[in-house]
């Protein structure tokens, strides 16, 4: 089974959910050795693995990535989605599952929450935006090829492994860092909106379930499916959280750079079809999560 993005945070932890379960996982290069948006380049590399799955991962994954260079979360989104999939299906019908994003939900109005698929897409910005095109890309194909594609919409996820920008290693960071100085205080951004934050290692095995869903027949091309929680908690709360679990008590400044201009207040998913679908429900809570983060950043996976 190929693993694009497979270095990347939630990449590695699909990778090791895909084997713990017994399956073979061929784990893709990183981007600075095969852009998935050069058709050349990803037709030898197909050419040498020939995958007979494949988890779709590669892209820019980060909201200021592509609030950065715009141009470039597109092309890979979207024209690295295009490029993947018609390069899998000139090689053999084989099940994918594309992990696009909640984003392309935008700001929601409160009235719809929680968010199922059937929610109006209405992506702001241009990461929600490139996620849209790309996952409008994996339905066309599912809808006009014989490739057997399913597309994710994953809401938060946090754990051991995650770049330091996101939210919670940013914070976790931010505690661990007053304790072993002894500061008082540290700079938050807008502690009052709430997110749907799942675990990782959760998040992996719905797309393993999926995967294996489409290759059983049970899941049926071009399906969409949320992974998420249910269950939207305060930024506050991911702030209590760490420091009870650091063992400190910190005080807090906002710092504007840091909070997000028109920020929805709250964003929760419904993931039950992806639960009628393959049994998943959520299997860590946000205290072992942000637990676990914790100590990974203390002491680094191998």
């Amino acid at each position: 089974m190929l693993v694009t993005g497979a270095t990347g945070f939630v990449g590695g932890w699909v990778v090791r959910e895909l084997e713990s379960a017994g399956h073979e996982t061929i784990p893709s290069p990183p981007s600075r050795q095969l852009d998935i948006s050069d058709s050349s380049a990803v037709a030898t590399y197909l050419a040498q693995v020939r995958p007979d799955a494949a988890v779709h991962l590669a892209g820019v994954a980060y909201a200021r990535d592509a609030e950065r260079d715009p141009s470039r979360a597109l092309r890979v989104n979207e024209e690295g989605t295009r490029i993947l999939l018609k390069t899998l299906g000139r090689l053999a019908s084989v099940p994918v599952v594309v992990a696009g994003s909640s984003e392309v939900y935008g700001h929601p109005d409160p009235g719809a929450l929680p968010l199922g698929e059937a929610a109006t897409l209405q992506p702001v910005g241009p990461y929600g935006r490139s996620k849209l095109a790309q996952e409008q890309v994996a339905l066309r194909v599912a809808e006009t090829t014989a490739q057997p594609v399913v597309v994710t919409r994953s809401f938060n996820v946090t754990g051991p492994g995650q770049r330091a920008e996101f939210v919670a290693p940013a914070l976790a960071r931010r505690v661990l860092r007053a304790r072993r100085n002894g500061d008082s205080e540290i700079v938050v951004g807008n502690l009052d909106v709430r997110r749907d934050i799942g675990d990782v290692r959760d998040a992996a095995r719905a797309f393993r379930l999926i995967l294996e869903g489409i290759a059983t027949g049970s899941i049926p091309s071009g399906a969409v499916f949320n992974i998420a929680t249910g269950a939207s908690t305060a930024i506050r709360t991911l702030l209590d959280g760490l420091c009870q679990i650091i063992g400190v008590t910190v005080g807090y400044r906002v710092d504007a750079a840091l909070v997000r201009a028109n920020d929805p207040p709250d964003i929760v998913g419904d993931a039950s079809k992806l639960r009628l679908a393959t049994g998943w429900t959520p299997t860590y809570t946000l205290h072992q999560t942000l637990e676990d983060l914790v100590t990974s950043i203390g002491h680094p996976m191998s």
